[in-house]
């Protein structure tokens, strides 16, 4: 999906190996065409709703931006779609939704939770659950961190490993060249208590350096505050998800992967045409995310 642009469209691709793409759609949510030559849309992310039988599609619309705590929904009996909007969500963590919404659904029971930053004081991350036919807020939400000055955080994604839960975060980008950090959170709960993992930076800069702490115009290298064409993050790409990806091996463990926006990274200079990085995550003993490291190509056992 183009994001945070005019025209947008869900595009749709299929793979068998993750290395050969085919496009099989570029208009997954046909009522996106209503109006997107004058509202923003961006982040879909999709789950099944096992009790209902349905795919739901959460995503941002700019029809909300900024202005209430709504979050776009559309469902469809196939994956391949087409997708139909719904009546939009309210969250109740929140009073206005800033630019960062997401879904995730829980593995185990099936619990979706919507995961959003906000935009009214204090600027903070919520986690927050929905009823059990995805239809609406749960009433049951917590706050992963409060960061009270800009810019906010943003994309990053959400995982679950041996019963932990795990949020990933980085600073906004703002469509920059050299990415964004990437802090780790967890929590035995969603809508409990997050802690900010020991060592929680895993994206440092690519000379091995903490990036700065305060981006104020959200147009500073974090990684070479005084040349924007410097040194990158050690991952020169802006988060906006994690991959569960669950093998049909045997006794053969979950690959978490890491993915975000390459921004400018196109050879001809079209946004939409961006590459992404996407990059296998390492845990230690205790299960603390390691801090990633560039991989040119890597390969994944899977079946």
């Amino acid at each position: 999906m183009r994001c945070c642009l005019r025209l947008s469209y869900v595009h749709r691709y299929t793979s068998s190996d993750m290395i050969s793409w085919k496009l099989r759609t570029t208009n997954i949510l046909p009522e996106l065409g209503i109006d997107n030559a004058k509202v923003s849309y961006w982040m879909p992310n999709v789950g099944y709703n096992k009790k209902k039988g349905k795919f739901f599609m959460l995503y941002w619309s700019g029809h909300y931006r900024f202005v209430n705590s709504m979050a776009a929904v559309a469902t469809s009996d196939s994956p391949y779609g087409p997708f139909v909007n719904q009546p939009p969500i309210q969250m109740l963590g929140g009073k206005v939704i800033s630019s960062t919404l997401g879904m995730f659904v829980d593995p185990d029971d099936g619990t979706a939770y919507v995961r959003f930053h906000t935009r009214d004081p204090p600027l903070r991350h919520v986690m927050e659950s929905l009823l059990p036919d995805w239809s609406a807020s749960s009433g049951h939400y917590s706050t992963i961190f409060v960061k009270n000055d800009y810019p906010w955080y943003e994309g990053g994604g959400v995982m679950k490993r041996d019963g932990t839960f795990y949020v990933m975060i980085g600073t906004d980008c703002c469509f920059c060249q050299w990415g964004g950090d990437a802090l780790v959170f967890t929590a035995t709960n969603p809508v409990g208590t997050w802690t900010e993992q020991v060592d929680a930076e895993v994206n440092y800069c690519a000379d091995g350096s903490m990036p700065i702490e305060h981006n104020i115009t959200g147009t500073v290298n974090l990684c070479d505050k005084n040349n924007i064409q410097g040194t990158n993050f050690t991952i020169p790409a802006q988060q906006f998800n994690i991959v569960t990806i669950t093998p049909s091996l045997p006794n053969k463990e979950n690959v978490y992967m890491f993915y975000g926006e390459r921004f400018r990274s196109s050879p001809d200079g079209i946004k939409a045409n961006d590459f992404q990085a996407w990059i296998p995550l390492a845990f230690d003993h205790a299960g603390a995310v390691q801090k990633m490291a560039w991989m040119d190509s890597f390969t994944l056992t899977l079946e």
